[in-house]
């Protein structure tokens, strides 16, 4: 699509697979915008990554529940990029308040599907005239239980399949006009902090391998996913990826 240059927006970028494709488009040479909750982590990342690299790298913080304020954040981000807006990565999510639906607790529930589809919903709205104008990309992270039964993770399992409907949805209103390139990438089992903040655990953080019973992904496995659904030619898009463990056990 391009030579590199430009800049990309990427959501859940402290921790995980967002931090983990910030690293690696940081240094492929693009420019950063990074959003996440927790500002500490977000602006410790983007001055190493500043520092590491000769791209612009800024840091966005923002808490994705507050749907109120997306639209001016995401405004205020695209009046001050340093170049076009080459791509757009939502890999913002959470699935805390795990557990069988009779028994769980509810009270999570409301801030997964504000994170996990209502606020990326909202910020593909608001960031598709940007894209369209650069032919650029929008990937957005979904899971493998996007179109799977998950057991404990109904609400999870929902939002999944929530932003997999819209995506589609999408796809098929765009298909016609053209613009930006829509893909869907769903991992399996990544070792990030996703498990630990399911276990409770204090602070969060991703595992040993091997206290796994199988080998999980790792997060940049999923970055060099992202970075080679951006380098396709102008004229293929990945629609949809799934990728997973050999020998994953679900």
């Amino acid at each position: 699509m391009t030579d590199g240059r430009g800049t990309v927006l990427i959501t859940g970028a402290s921790s995980g697979i967002g931090e983990a494709t910030a690293r690696r488009l940081a240094g492929a040479g693009y420019d950063l915008a990074l959003i996440a909750r927790r500002a500490d982590r977000l602006e410790a990342l983007a001055d190493e990554l500043a520092a590491a690299h000769a791209g612009h790298i800024r840091a966005v913080p923002l808490d994705l529940t507050r749907t109120g304020t997306l639209d001016s954040a995401v405004t205020g981000v695209l009046g001050q990029l340093t170049g076009h807006l080459r791509g757009a990565v939502l890999a913002a999510g959470h699935g805390r308040g795990h557990g069988q639906v009779r028994t769980a607790d509810p009270e999570p529930w409301e801030s997964q599907v504000l994170v996990n589809l209502l606020a990326p919903m909202m910020l593909i709205h608001r960031l598709l005239p940007a894209l369209d104008a650069t032919g650029g990309d929008l990937i957005v992270v979904g899971s493998v239980f996007d179109d799977r039964a998950a057991p404990g993770y109904a609400a999870y399992a929902a939002t999944k399949h929530g932003l997999k409907g819209f995506l589609r949805s999408l796809a098929a209103e765009e298909r016609p006009a053209g613009g930006c390139r829509l893909s869907l990438l769903s991992p399996g089992s990544t070792n990030t902090e996703f498990a630990s903040v399911l276990s409770g655990a204090s602070p969060p953080q991703s595992h040993p391998v091997s206290a796994w019973p199988y080998h999980p992904l790792l997060a940049d496995d999923v970055a060099r996913t992202v970075e080679w659904i951006m380098n396709r030619p102008a004229h293929v898009r990945i629609a949809e990826i799934l990728i997973d463990p050999t020998d994953a056990r679900y």
